[in-house]
C-alpha cells in the first residue's frame, strides 16, 4: 500500500525524490493531498516507475491499494492527465487489479470521457466479472457518441446476462433517433419490466431522466416520451421540465402548457426551455388572454416566469406575461410589480421600468435595486444617484449589499468623482456595516483604473483582502488593457501568472497578446501565441 506521510509528500514528489517514498508511513485522507499527487507525478514524470521502483502497493492488502489507485485515477482524469491514466491502466493490469471492480469502472469512464470507446470496451472485456455500472458506462459511451445501433446491441447483451439493469440502463436504451430503434427500445422496456417484475427489477416505473428520450441527433420521440411519463407513478419537476423541453422543441405549445398547467410546483427552468425554443412569430399568437387561461397563475408562478424572462432578456414574452397580469389584477402586487421592473430594467426598457416602480404604493427593496440597476446600465448616474439619496430616506427600507453593487457600477461606467465613489464605499461599511465582496471591489477596480488611479487600485485588491482572488486580478489587468497603460498591464499580468491556474493563464495570454498588437509589438505577439500554441 502506498506509504506516505501526507505533510512530506508534496516536497518530495515535485523534487522528485522518488526512491524517498518507502520510507515514509501514514494514510491520506485529503482530496487537495491526492491533488499534489498527481499533479507532481505529471510533472516529473514519476509514474513511468510506477513498475519498478515506487512501491504503490508492497503489503497485499489490495482493497486498500485499489483505493489508492482509484484516487489516482479519479484526479488524474479531473485534472486531464490522460497519459498518466494509462500507464495506471498498465499498472492495474500487470499488478492484478482487474478483479477489483471500482478501478475498472473509473478507467472505464475515463476512457468514455476521452472518446476511446474501444479502451473502455477492452477494460470491459478484461474484468472477470462486469456489474451494473459498467454495462452502464459501456452503454451510454456508445449512445452519447451516436453509435446508437452498438449501444443498443450491448443493452441486448446485458439483457440477456445475469446482471439486472436499473433506470440508468434503460435510460441510455431509450436515446433513439429512428423510429426502427425507437420500438426496439420500447419492445425492450416493456419485456423487461415483464422479465424482471418478479425480482422487484420494475426499471420502467421509475423516475428516469426525460432527456434519455430526446435524440442524440435530433428527431424527437414525443410518443415514446409520453408513454413513459404516463408509465411513472410520483414525477418530480425535473421529469416534467424534460418532457415540456421535448414538446416546446418540437413546436408542440399547447401540450407544453398543458403540462407546466399540471405540474405542481413549477420552477424557472420549467419556463426556460418555453421561452429560448419559441420564435416571436408562434409566440404572437398566443393572446394575453390564452395565456392567462394556459396556467393557473398565481403571485409566486408570475415572478418565477418574469425573472426567467429578465435572465434571458425576451422582450415579447415579457410583455405578454404583463399583460396578462394586468388582465388578472395581479400586476400592483409587490412581488409581481417588483419582478416586472426587474424584467423590465434588465431588458434595457427603462422607462416601463420607472413606471412601474413610481405607481407602485409599497415598493420593496428589490424594486429599489432593480430601478438603480436600470440607471446603472444605461450609464445614468445623475438618476441613480437621486434614487439612492431617496431610498436613504426610507423608514422601513435600508440599502443592502446589492444596493451599493449597482451604485458602484454606476460610478464605475459614468464621471463620476473619485472621492465621491470612496465614499460610498466607505458608507457601505461604516454606516450599514456591509463587507466589501470580490464585486464591490471590481467595480472600484475599474471606477479607480478609468481615473488613472491604477496602483492604488492593485493596493485596494491587497487591503480587502482579495490578493489571492484571480476574479479580482482580471478586473484590474481588464481595466488596465481598457486605458492602455501597458507597463501597468505587464505587471498585472506577472502577478497572475505567479497565481496559476490554467484559466488564469489563457485569459492573461489572450489579453496580452491583443495588448500587444494594440501597440505593435509582434515580436511579443509571437512569443506569447508561441506559448499558448505549446
Amino acid at each position: 500500500m502506498l506509504r506516505l506521510e501526507s505533510n512530506k509528500l508534496t516536497v518530495l514528489l515535485t523534487s522528485c525524490c522518488v526512491y524517498s517514498m518507502r520510507s515514509h508511513v501514514g494514510s491520506i485522507a485529503s482530496s487537495n493531498l491526492w491533488t499534489n499527487i498527481v499533479h507532481a507525478l505529471a510533472q516529473s514524470g514519476v509514474i513511468n516507475a510506477l513498475h519498478a521502483d515506487v512501491e504503490l502497493v508492497n503489503n497485499g492488502d489490495k482493497s486498500e491499494d485499489a483505493s489508492v489507485l482509484v484516487h489516482l485515477l479519479r484526479v488524474s482524469r479531473n485534472h486531464g492527465y490522460v497519459s498518466l491514466c494509462r500507464q495506471l491502466h498498465g499498472y492495474v493490469v500487470k499488478h492484478g487489479f482487474v478483479s477489483e471492480s471500482r478501478l475498472s469502472n473509473s478507467l472505464m469512464r475515463f476512457y468514455k470521457g476521452s472518446d476511446s470507446l474501444e479502451d473502455s470496451h477492452r477494460v470491459s472485456d478484461e474484468m472477470p466479472e462486469q456489474d451494473t455500472i459498467s454495462w452502464n458506462s459501456l452503454v451510454s459511451g456508445y449512445v452519447q457518441s451516436g453509435r446508437l445501433e452498438e449501444g443498443l446491441s450491448l443493452f441486448l447483451e446485458l439483457h440477456r446476462s445475469d446482471v439486472f439493469p436499473n433506470e440508468f440502463s434503460f435510460t441510455a436504451s431509450l436515446l433513439c433517433t429512428t423510429e426502427n430503434l425507437a420500438a426496439r427500445s420500447m419492445h425492450l422496456l416493456r419485456d423487461c419490466e415483464t422479465w424482471h417484475g418478479e425480482r422487484q427489477c420494475r426499471c420502467g416505473t421509475q423516475s428516469i431522466g426525460m432527456s434519455s428520450l430526446l435524440p442524440a441527433q435530433g428527431t424527437i420521440n414525443l410518443s415514446l416520451g409520453l408513454w413513459f411519463f404516463h408509465q411513472t407513478p410520483n414525477p418530480d419537476t425535473v421529469t416534467y421540465n424534460e418532457l415540456i423541453n421535448a414538446f416546446a422543441k418540437a413546436g408542440d405549445f399547447n401540450n407544453a402548457f398543458q403540462i407546466l398547467k399540471s405540474l405542481p410546483n413549477p420552477n424557472s427552468s420549467s419556463w426556460n426551455t418555453i421561452l429560448t425554443v419559441s420564435n416571436q412569430e408562434k409566440l404572437l399568437s398566443f393572446s394575453p388572454q390564452c395565456i392567462c387561461q394556459a396556467l393557473d397563475w398565481t403571485e409566486y408562478s408570475l415572478s418565477i416566469v418574469l425573472a426567467a424572462i429578465a435572465a434571458l432578456a425576451v422582450v415579447p414574452w415579457g410583455s405578454l406575461i404583463h399583460s396578462c397580469a394586468l388582465k388578472l389584477g395581479l400586476d400592483s402586487r409587490v412581488v409581481v410589480a417588483s419582478a416586472l421592473i426587474d424584467m423590465y430594467s434588465k431588458c434595457g426598457m427603462l422607462k416601463q421600468a420607472e413606471l412601474m416602480f413610481w405607481i407602485m404604493p409599497r415598493k420593496n427593496l428589490i424594486a429599489w435595486n432593480a430601478t438603480i440597476s436600470g440607471y446603472a446600465r444605461t450609464g445614468d448616474s445623475t438618476e441613480a444617484i437621486k434614487l439612492f439619496s431617496r431610498l436613504k430616506q426610507e423608514r422601513f427600507l435600508k440599502p443592502d449589499r446589492i444596493t451599493f453593487l449597482n451604485l458602484l457600477a454606476v460610478c464605475s461606467h459614468c464621471d463620476v468623482p473619485l472621492e465621491l465613489t470612496l465614499g460610498y464605499l466607505e458608507m457601505m461599511i461604516n454606516e450599514y456595516g456591509i463587507r466589501p465582496s470580490v464585486e464591490h471591489c471590481c467595480s472600484l477596480i475599474r471606477a479607480m483604473v478609468q481615473r488613472g488611479e491604477i496602483w492604488q487600485a492593485k493596493m485596494v485588491i491587497q487591503e480587502f483582502g482579495f490578493g489571492f482572488d484571480g476574479v479580482a486580478w482580471r478586473a484590474l489587468l481588464g481595466a488596465c488593457s481598457a486605458g492602455k497603460d501597458l507597463r501597468a498591464a505587464k505587471a498585472v499580468a506577472a502577478k497572475m501568472v505567479v497565481l496559476g491556474g490554467v484559466d488564469e493563464d489563457e485569459y492573461v495570454y489572450i489579453v496580452m497578446s491583443n495588448f500587444y498588437a494594440y501597440h505593435e509589438r509582434w515580436r511579443e505577439v509571437s512569443h506569447i501565441r508561441k506559448i499558448m500554441k505549446d
